[in-house]
């Protein structure tokens, strides 16, 4: 009796079962896999890294919830801070306003306006939106009350 592959619907002497293996499971499941022949089995492991290697590289796939917070930008060189205002936010960055100064590789502690947050970032990326400048921040070092503020936030922006 011939099993046969969830992929390529060949005939599959010995079927791996794919849900066995944890870093295959969640694709499988994804793509209704149970069962899958070796060489599609090898391909599903290649597959499987290069999506852990895209969403690694790409910060967009976090959630991030839009926020207009009052915060407060000081550049860990001593520069003078900036008191702005975010765009949005998420646990691992955060889009703010910047009026000028800022330049991709700053470190900067951000704060908000009422002292409840803050967080340790790296200035990614400085671009200009028509006549305003943004800034996206990518934390280095959060507090646990920058975290509850996004969650609350990620929470809102879901209802």
């Amino acid at each position: 009796m011939h099993t046969y592959c969830d992929r390529c619907n060949e005939p599959a002497d010995h079927p791996i079962d794919v849900w066995d293996d944890p870093e295959l499971a969640a694709l499988a499941r994804d793509l209704g896999y149970r069962s899958v022949c070796g060489g599609c089995y090898d391909d599903l492991v290649v597959e499987a890294r290069e999506a852990r290697e895209q969403q690694a590289d790409d910060r967009r796939v976090e959630h991030r919830a839009p926020a207009h917070l009052a915060v407060r930008l000081e550049p860990a060189d001593g520069g003078a801070p900036q008191e702005t205002v975010t765009e949005d936010i998420s646990e691992s960055g955060v889009q703010v306003r910047i009026v000028s100064g800022l330049e991709a590789g700053t470190v900067v502690r951000i704060s908000t306006a009422e002292g409840g947050a803050d967080a340790v970032a790296i200035v990614e990326v400085v671009w200009r939106n028509g006549d305003a400048l943004r800034a996206g921040l990518r934390l280095v070092e959060a507090s646990e009350s920058w975290a509850a503020l996004v969650r609350s936030h990620l929470t809102n922006a879901a209802e």
